[in-house]
């Protein structure tokens, strides 16, 4: 009678080359992703040097044949806005602004929690339910 091998127990050399072939792709992308930073860092170096700007600031230079479908390269101007903290306290505070544009929110205070549980005025419960766990996991292979 021949030795059957129920669906869900693949045989190990099946597994081992899974993983090897795995393995394999895993430096090809890596090697290839590096090679491409590499090629993409001197490309956005010509573009800075010898791209022409438009209206928008951004940056072009067009290629003399078309290469797969791309005529051109840009180096994208894009512009971010953020909040000096210091400088926009020193402002309003000497504008006599301070106290109209800035609201004081209660912050919780881990530290004072956690000593009412050392105190004993929440329980262990309590604390995790106001501090729930998340459970993630990652594919991680080993080396020996």
């Amino acid at each position: 009678m021949p030795n059957i091998i129920p669906p869900d127990k693949k045989p190990v050399s099946s597994v081992l080359s899974k993983v090897q072939q795995f393995v394999t792709l895993k430096r090809r992308i890596d090697d290839l992703t590096k090679e491409q930073a590499e090629l993409k860092t001197f490309l956005s170096d010509l573009v800075d040097t010898e791209g022409e700007p438009d209206d928008k600031g951004h940056l072009w230079y067009s290629l003399d044949q078309e290469v797969d479908g791309y005529r051109s390269l840009q180096r994208q101007r894009k512009v971010s806005q953020s909040l000096d903290m210091a400088e926009a306290t020193r402002i309003l505070k000497e504008k006599g602004l301070d106290s109209r544009c800035f609201v004081m929110q209660p912050v919780l205070d881990e530290d004072a929690v956690m000593s009412c549980l050392y105190e004993g005025l929440l329980t262990e419960e309590d604390v995790d339910t106001m501090f729930p766990k998340k459970v993630t996991w990652a594919f991680i292979p080993s080396k020996s």
